[in-house]
């Protein structure tokens, strides 16, 4: 019996790099657009200079093969000069999100061991005195820009507005890669959250990706106008903006509020006639279900690609595949520590398509398992935990040789020297025709809205206050009603308040990861093995508190705005925003609405903190007071 499924390519030479090609467009189509967000766009020829004048201040700053460069940059142009800019230096990309809690941050550089931060002014403006932490210098983005206009609004929902590049600015030379740059070398560091309750960076090195990218290039059309959706601190991220620019075609970077408003996300698929996107499967469904209520929406829509959830072919991405000619609708399955192993793709006739397709066959150079608890490969139709070895799997988790080790083992199934393959922690079983089905988790982790969430992080500092002996974290609902909800026992004393603990965890953790229910237990219950016995949790309480109406113009339309973001028919001034089924990727939508409908912008936290339609009034209030006391215009940080 063959124990593996595999996918073999051609070796990858010694001296490609990731941005080879980019580096063969920018020469064939100088002056086709590589990207574009809101009002601002950038040529090959544009995108390639300024890069290089990037890539020249790192190298000068001592970046380079195996150093580490972080990218804390809001969604714009200047996103993917920083990108290209650090590859091109020949260095490793280590992206954070900049409106993550800064404690976060700083303790993913210092883990990293990173001494150089590409950032912006509106960013950089944010920070306390001490900046990135102690050792990190930070280089300003608009370095790169000195031959173009001013980035437009990296600071901003819309990208309305922004900075000019410094006074004094000056060009380095053009780069190219940097000599001893190749397949060998480390390319980007992406930290996932952590099941021992710290999150663990994957450090991926080029060749992978390298593989996949030559393997996109030969599956999928040349010149895309493809969407941009995903955080550049996830690999999907990074495969959307390259995969684009080795096939010769312009990334349309979404902001951050398009990304979580559906009308304004078909709006820029319209405008700019985007034909290729890669979404998450909710995301897709949320979009097919606009385009269903707008029949002129998406119209140019060919490859839809779904990832970072078991796909599911809703009515309504049936229905849109119907009507768009010459459709294609493909599953990329991987995870961050190997990117994409298999992708099943379903054509026309759509009526076909099973609801849950299988996970396919591998591909870009895998060799995929299904083995048992001793990891003997268990016959088809058994089901058994998912590994993949050959081309994809990560180095490891950077500094932790003993995770590493964990979940990288040596492959018994191959002669190749030092081959390894990962442990995905997903089970699966294989049809008798050969193709793998995904049949769950065999651990804890979860996939909740495209992120994936070890709970275990998020129990351990849940754990960690005083006034909680025992929790622990799961995924409640389906589809855009799911959410996370932590189940806590008190140490003693009156048990922490929801709202408390909410609170407590959006500062230490991205919005994602923060739990929207809270249940407080005298114990948790246990199986007879002393383990949490989470069948015996009780369903989390979604009852309303009684209903009372808005009490002036401020309440009114913020409980407007709560009923159009959570497609309520009526909220009361005392409902909570989480409560209601609002989640963190509302969240930014929400704080967007509250801007046009008050006329003054609340930070993120406000709603972690002040999640009712009248405690956020009062923060409305609180910010016009300010602004006209002393010209402060947001809410407290």
């Amino acid at each position: 019996m063959t124990p593996a499924q595999d996918a073999a390519t051609a070796p990858v030479g010694p001296s490609r790099t990731p941005v080879d090609g980019f580096t063969e467009w920018a020469a064939r189509t100088p002056e086709a657009p590589a990207v574009v967000c809101g009002p601002r766009s950038l040529s090959y020829r544009q995108l390639d200079r300024a890069a290089g004048r990037l890539a020249h201040r790192l190298r000068a700053a001592g970046a380079g093969p195996e150093t580490l460069v972080g990218i804390a940059l809001r969604r714009s142009v200047t996103q993917s000069v920083a990108v290209l800019g650090v590859l091109k230096a020949g260095a490793a990309c280590l992206p954070v999100d900049p409106d993550q809690p800064l404690e976060r941050t700083r303790a993913l550089l210092a883990d990293a061991g990173v001494r150089l931060v590409v950032t912006e002014k509106s960013v950089q403006d944010t920070l306390p005195e001490d900046g990135w932490g102690p050792g990190v210098d930070a280089l300003p983005a608009e370095t790169g820009m000195a031959d173009a206009p001013a980035d437009s609004g990296p600071g901003t929902a819309d990208g309305a507005t922004g900075p000019e590049a410094p006074a004094g600015t000056t060009a380095g030379p053009d780069a190219g890669p940097a000599p001893g740059s190749g397949p060998h070398n480390l390319m980007y560091v992406l930290y996932t959250s952590g099941s021992t309750g710290r999150p663990k960076g994957i450090a991926m090195h080029a060749g992978p990706q390298i593989t996949l990218l030559d393997w996109c290039r030969d599956r999928y059309a040349e010149r895309p106008v493809a969407l941009q959706f995903f955080p550049l601190n996830s690999d999907v991220g990074f495969l959307e903006l390259l995969s684009t620019w080795w096939l010769g075609g312009c990334a349309v970077v979404a902001t951050e509020h398009q990304r979580h408003d559906i009308p304004a996300l078909a709006e820029v698929v319209d405008r700019h006639r985007v034909d290729k996107v890669l979404l998450p499967v909710l995301a897709l469904d949320r979009l097919a279900a606009h385009a269903a209520e707008h029949p002129g929406s998406c119209g140019t829509l060919r490859e839809l690609i779904t990832t970072g959830d078991q796909q599911v072919v809703t009515p309504a991405v049936r229905a849109l595949c119907d009507r768009l000619p010459g459709v294609l609708l493909d599953n990329h399955y991987g995870s961050t520590e190997l990117n994409v192993v298999t992708a099943p793709r379903l054509t026309a006739p759509v009526q076909e398509w099973p609801e849950r397709p299988p996970v396919g066959r591998p591909v870009v150079d895998a060799r995929i398992y299904v083995l048992d608890a001793g990891l003997r490969p268990v016959p088809p139709g058994v089901p058994g935990e998912i590994y993949v070895g050959g081309g994809p799997p990560a180095r490891g988790y950077l500094g932790d040789p003993a995770q590493t080790a964990r979940a990288f083992l040596p492959d018994p199934y191959t002669k190749a020297p030092g081959s390894r393959m990962y442990r995905t922690g997903d089970r699966g079983r294989w049809r008798t025709d050969g193709v793998l089905e995904y049949l769950g988790r065999a651990d804890f982790q979860i996939k909740l809205h495209g992120y994936r969430i070890e709970p275990g992080e998020i129990e351990s500092l849940l754990r960690a206050r005083e006034d909680i002996s025992q929790a622990v974290v799961l995924k409640t609902g389906e589809g855009e009603e799911a959410m996370l909800a932590a189940y806590t026992a008190s140490a003693g004393g009156t048990p922490p308040q929801a709202d408390e603990l909410r609170d407590h965890l959006a500062r230490l953790l991205p919005p994602y990861m923060v739990p929207q229910a809270y249940v407080p237990l005298p114990e948790l219950p246990l199986t007879s093995t002393g383990k949490v016995d989470r069948k015996r949790l009780p369903a989390v309480d979604t009852a309303r508190p009684r209903f009372l109406a808005p009490r002036d113009e401020d309440e009114a339309a913020i409980a407007g705005v709560f009923c159009d973001v959570l497609g309520k028919e009526k909220v009361g001034v005392e409902d909570s925003f989480f409560r209601l089924g609002g989640h963190s990727l509302l969240i930014t939508q929400l704080v967007h609405r509250l801007r046009t409908a008050c006329g003054v912008q609340l930070p993120l936290r406000a709603v972690f903190e002040r999640a009712t339609p009248a405690q956020l009034a009062e923060e409305v209030r609180a910010v016009r007071a300010a602004r006209t006391g002393d010209g402060a215009g947001e809410g407290r940080a």
